[in-house]
C-alpha cells in the first residue's frame, strides 16, 4: 500500500509515536502537520489527494473534500458508537460508566461516524481520574496503533451500528453541568464530578468551579479525610462536606 503522501496531526506523545510506528509500518515519511490556524489547515488538507492523514489527539474537523479525495483515520478516546466528539473521556466517569475504551475508525463526512479500524475496553472503577483516564486511553492507542493500520492495509473494517449509539456529541465547550459542582448534589454524583473534571493541565479543561458567597470560585483541588470532603478553593477557603449526604 502506497499513499502519495502520509500526514499526521495531533498533539503529545500519541502523535509523535503514531508518526514513528506509521513511518516503519509503510516504510514511508510520515510528516507531522504542526500548524494550527484552521483557515491554513482548510486550504491545505482541501488541496492533497490520495494521501493517508493520521488524526491522533486532534481536534480539527476535516473538511468534505479532503475527506472524498484521501484516507483519513482518527483516534477517538471512547467506544463508538458513543460518546462523539471531543473530552469523551470526562462524560464517561461523569456519567458512571462501567467501562470506556478507545477507537481507531476511518473518516467520514461526519463526526466520529466512520467505519471502526479496532477498539479495545478499559474498566472504569469508582477512583480513577480523567486525567489518569486519558493516559491510559491514550497509551492504549498508541498500542493499537500498528493493528489499526493492518486492518486498514486489509481492509478489515466494520461499519458502526447505528442502533448502538448513544451518549450524544460533545464540543470542547461542553462540561458537565457547565463546570459547576452544586452542593445539593448527592455524594457520589459529587465524586463523580470532580473526578470526571480532575483533568490536570492535558486537556486545557477548566478548573471546576462551585457558587458560593454569590461569587463562581475555582475549585483549586479536593481530598478526602475520614468523614468528609474537603474542597480548596481560591481566596484560601476550605470546605468540608460530609461524606454522607
Amino acid at each position: 500500500m502506497k499513499y502519495e503522501n502520509i500526514f499526521i496531526i495531533g498533539e503529545g506523545k500519541v502523535a509523535k509515536e503514531c508518526q514513528k510506528i506509521a513511518g516503519l509500518f509503510f516504510n514511508q515519511e510520515v510528516k507531522l502537520v504542526i500548524f494550527k490556524e484552521t483557515s491554513f489547515l482548510d486550504s491545505f488538507f482541501n488541496s492533497l489527494k490520495k494521501s493517508l492523514i493520521i488524526s491522533a489527539n486532534n481536534f480539527y474537523i476535516f473538511k468534505p473534500l479532503c475527506v472524498e479525495n484521501n484516507t483519513i483515520i482518527n483516534y477517538h478516546n471512547y467506544l463508538l458508537s458513543f460518546y462523539r466528539g471531543v473530552n469523551a473521556h470526562i462524560w464517561a466517569i461523569y456519567k458512571e460508566e462501567s467501562k470506556t475504551g478507545i477507537t481507531w475508525h476511518k473518516v467520514d463526512q461526519n463526526i466520529d461516524t466512520g467505519d471502526i479500524l479496532i477498539q479495545e475496553e478499559i474498566k472504569l472503577d469508582k477512583k480513577i481520574t480523567a486525567l489518569n483516564l486519558l493516559r491510559a486511553q491514550h497509551n492504549l492507542a498508541i498500542n493499537t496503533f500498528q493493528k489499526a493500520l493492518e486492518n486498514l492495509k486489509n481492509k478489515n473494517y466494520k461499519k458502526q451500528d447505528e442502533c448502538l449509539t448513544g451518549g450524544g456529541i460533545y464540543l470542547k465547550k461542553d462540561l458537565p453541568n457547565g463546570g459547576f459542582l452544586e452542593l445539593s448534589w448527592e455524594k457520589s454524583k459529587i465524586d463523580c464530578f470532580l473526578r470526571a473534571m480532575d483533568c490536570g493541565a492535558l486537556n486545557k479543561i477548566p478548573k471546576a468551579k462551585i457558587k458560593l458567597f454569590n461569587q463562581n470560585l475555582n475549585i483549586l483541588f479536593y481530598e478526602y479525610d475520614d468523614n468528609n470532603l474537603k474542597l480548596h478553593l481560591e481566596q484560601d477557603i476550605i470546605l468540608k462536606i460530609d461524606k454522607k449526604l
